[in-house]
C-alpha cells in the first residue's frame, strides 16, 4: 500500500511538471503571436553594413541640437556609425511597440556635387534626400566612419563621411584648413590620431571633411528672426567633455603634440591630447599685425587690409586708427590668415580690454578710433582718436598737449588753425601706448600718410607762419597740409 502510495505521488508531481512547462511555453507563445521580439521603441540604424544586423541599443539615434539656436531640436536626431562599403548596407528603422518602419533612399536621395555644397558643409561626401519608406538599403562607396542624420518632423535624412581633423588659431592650418587626422576601419570603434601637431597658444576645434554643419533646412523659421534646421559637424567644449557646436578649446602651452580622437558605439567620443615635445623657439613678438572684422570692414582675408603700426623700438605694441562701424567686432592675427588670431576677453575698464579670444566689441558710435596692442602686458585699448601736432610750429617738442590736439570727424582726423613757422611733425597718444612721441609718429608726404614705424627719421613739412589746414584719411592713408 506503501508503494502504491509513494508511486502515485510520484506520477502527479510528474504530471504537475508537465502540465506546469505547457503553461509556461503556451504563455510565451501568446505574447509574441506576430513573431517580434521586444525591441526598446525608437529610430535605429539596422544592416549588414554595420556592426548590426539586428536591433542594438548602441544603433539609437538621439536627439541632437539645431545649430542655428545650439539647443536640442526634439525632431532632430543623429548617429555616427561606423560603415563597410558596399551593396549591404543599411536601413533606417522606426520602432514603436510591434510596428517596425523601414526606411531607405529615395528618388531624391543623392549625392551633392561640390557646386551644390553650402561653404559650410562637409567635403568629404555629403547625400541628402527624403525620409521615404523602402527596403533598399542606403549604401556607400568607402568604408568608413558617418554620420546619418535625419528630421522626423521635416522628413529629411542626410549621411555625411566624417573624416576628422584639428583646426583653430593654435594649429598650423589656423582656422582655414584642417590639420589631418589618421585612422583605420572597424565597425565599432574608431580611432583618428594626429602626431607631430605644433600647437600655439591659441584656440581650437575638432571638425569633420572640413565642414562646420550640414543644412537640412534654410528657411523654417523658428521664431524671434532665426530660420533654419542645420546639424553640428565640429566638436568642442573641452577634451574631457566634447560637445557638438561647443565654445572654443584652448591650447595653453605651445609645444609638439599628439591628438587622439575616438568614437565608439554606444559610449560617444573621448578626446586625449599630449604634448610630446617642445616646440622651437618663437620669436617673442610678431613683426606684423593685422585687423579683422565686420566692425572696421570684413571677416574675409582676400578683402580686408589692415595691418597695424609697429612702435619704434617697441616690439611689443601696435596701433591703429581706423574707422569702426556702428555695430560688429574685430580680431587680430600676425598674418592675414586665421593662425595665432586673438581679441579680448572681459569687459574694458576706461577703454582697455585683456587680451583673449572674444572679438572685440566696437564702441558703438561710427566714427575713428585709436586701436593699441600691448603684447608684453597683453591689453587692447579701443579709444577716439588722438592725433597731436608736435614741432617747431606748435611751439616745441611737449607731446600730447591739449591746445595740440586735432578734431575727430565721422571720417577724418583734421584741424585748422594759426602756426608759427617751423617744422610739423604728427603723433598719436594712448594711455596704453607707452613709448616716446616720435616712436609713434607719422607724416604726410606728397598726398600720403606715411608712418615711420620702426624706420628712420622721416622727411619734414616746413610751414609758414600763418592759417593752414591739416586734414587726414586714415581708411585711404591720404593726407594734405594746406
Amino acid at each position: 500500500m506503501k508503494n502504491a502510495l509513494l508511486n502515485w505521488s510520484k506520477l502527479m508531481l510528474m504530471l504537475l511538471a508537465v502540465l506546469g512547462l505547457a503553461g509556461i511555453q503556451g504563455c510565451k507563445d501568446d505574447d509574441d503571436t506576430n513573431n517580434n521580439p521586444v525591441v526598446e521603441d525608437g529610430i535605429y540604424v539596422k544592416g549588414a553594413g554595420t556592426a548590426f544586423a539586428d536591433f542594438n541599443t548602441k544603433a539609437l539615434f538621439k536627439v541632437t541640437k539645431n545649430e542655428i539656436l545650439q539647443t536640442d531640436r526634439a525632431a532632430l536626431m543623429e548617429l555616427y556609425i561606423p560603415v563597410k562599403a558596399g551593396a549591404a548596407g543599411f536601413n533606417i528603422v522606426k520602432v514603436a511597440g510591434t510596428t517596425r518602419t523601414v526606411y531607405g533612399p529615395g528618388a531624391d536621395f543623392k549625392k551633392l556635387a561640390d557646386t551644390e555644397l553650402d561653404v559650410d558643409e562637409p567635403k568629404a561626401g555629403l547625400w541628402k534626400g527624403a525620409l521615404t519608406v523602402s527596403s533598399t538599403p542606403f549604401t556607400v562607396p568607402e568604408d568608413g566612419l558617418y554620420h546619418v542624420v535625419i528630421d522626423v518632423e521635416l522628413n529629411k535624412v542626410s549621411i555625411a563621411r566624417a573624416n576628422w581633423g584639428i583646426i583653430g588659431g593654435a594649429t598650423p592650418g589656423g582656422w582655414s584648413t584642417n590639420t589631418p587626422m589618421n585612422t583605420t576601419f572597424d565597425l565599432n570603434k574608431m580611432v583618428f590620431t594626429a602626431t607631430d601637431v605644433l600647437m600655439l597658444k591659441n584656440d581650437y576645434k575638432f571638425r569633420y571633411s572640413d565642414g562646420w554643419k550640414i543644412i537640412l533646412d534654410a528657411n523654417l523659421d523658428l521664431g524671434g528672426g532665426k530660420k533654419g534646421v542645420k546639424v553640428n559637424t565640429n566638436l568642442g567644449g573641452s577634451l574631457a567633455a566634447p560637445d557638438a557646436g561647443g565654445a572654443n578649446i584652448s591650447n595653453t602651452v605651445y609645444g609638439v603634440y599628439k591628438f587622439v580622437l575616438t568614437y565608439e558605439l554606444g559610449k560617444g567620443f573621448t578626446i586625449t591630447a599630449e604634448k610630446t615635445a617642445d616646440g622651437p623657439p618663437l620669436a617673442e613678438y610678431p613683426e606684423k599685425l593685422y585687423m579683422i572684422g565686420d566692425g572696421v570692414d570684413t571677416w574675409d582675408w582676400t578683402v580686408t587690409d589692415l595691418p597695424m603700426v609697429p612702435v619704434h623700438s617697441h616690439p611689443e605694441l601696435f596701433w591703429k586708427i581706423v574707422e569702426c562701424k556702428a555695430t560688429g567686432g574685430f580680431k587680430f592675427a600676425p598674418g592675414k590668415e586665421w593662425k595665432g588670431d586673438f581679441g579680448i576677453t572681459g569687459t574694458a575698464t576706461n577703454g582697455v580690454y585683456q587680451k583673449g579670444t572674444d572679438n572685440v566689441p566696437v564702441p558703438g558710435t561710427a566714427g575713428m578710433y585709436l586701436v593699441v596692442v600691448d603684447l608684453k602686458n597683453n591689453t587692447v585699448e579701443v579709444t577716439p582718436a588722438a592725433v597731436y601736432f608736435i614741432g617747431d610750429c606748435v611751439g616745441g617738442y611737449d607731446p600730447a598737449k591739449p591746445e595740440n590736439i586735432l578734431d575727430v570727424t565721422a571720417t577724418t582726423v583734421e584741424k585748422t588753425r594759426a602756426f608759427s613757422a617751423g617744422d610739423l611733425r604728427l603723433h598719436v597718444a594712448a594711455s596704453t601706448l607707452k613709448c616716446d612721441w616720435w616712436q609713434a609718429e607719422f607724416m604726410v608726404l606728397n598726398g600720403k600718410i606715411e608712418y615711420r614705424g620702426t624706420g628712420n627719421d622721416q622727411a619734414r613739412v616746413n610751414l609758414t607762419a600763418g592759417m593752414h589746414s591739416v586734414v587726414l584719411n586714415f581708411k585711404t592713408n591720404t593726407g594734405s597740409i594746406n
